[in-house]
């Protein structure tokens, strides 16, 4: 089992590292993302700063043992989160562009989006599951 959990860790934590790498090397874009999913134009700059910061903190302490748990447990809730808003846009009809790894894979939500997510929720609720 550890070697399960440090395969779920180290990946997540790749993961997070990318997504909050590529969001702060295309700030433009991600602020652009950001107010597509309906964050109010005002607050778009802080949001695209503050959503990849949170990435990268969760990305690093997925790989420190002792925060691991926590970090898996805030993954869980970022990825809540960010289906949330990508479930809602669908509901509405709106497709606005993902950004989700900046532009390294752009292109609109979608169920793959929300797919993607739920898989990388069930890796971190593996590790929250084992404490």
């Amino acid at each position: 089992m550890t070697v399960v959990l440090v395969a779920c860790r180290v990946g997540l934590a790749v993961v997070f590292a990318i997504a909050g790498i590529s969001k702060l090397r295309d700030l433009s874009g991600t602020r652009r993302a950001v107010a597509g999913f309906g964050v109010p134009e005002s607050a778009a700059p802080t949001a695209a700063v503050l959503v990849p910061l949170a990435e990268l903190a969760v990305a690093i302490a997925l790989v420190v043992p002792v925060t691991a748990v926590a970090a898996a447990t805030a993954a869980v809730a970022l990825l809540a989160f960010f289906s949330a808003g990508i479930a809602a846009n669908l509901a509405r009809g709106r497709r606005p562009d993902c950004h989700c790894f900046g532009q390294v894979q752009p292109g609109p939500i979608g169920a793959r989006t929300l797919a993607r997510n739920g898989i990388l929720a069930a890796l971190a609720l593996v590790i929250v599951a084992a404490g």
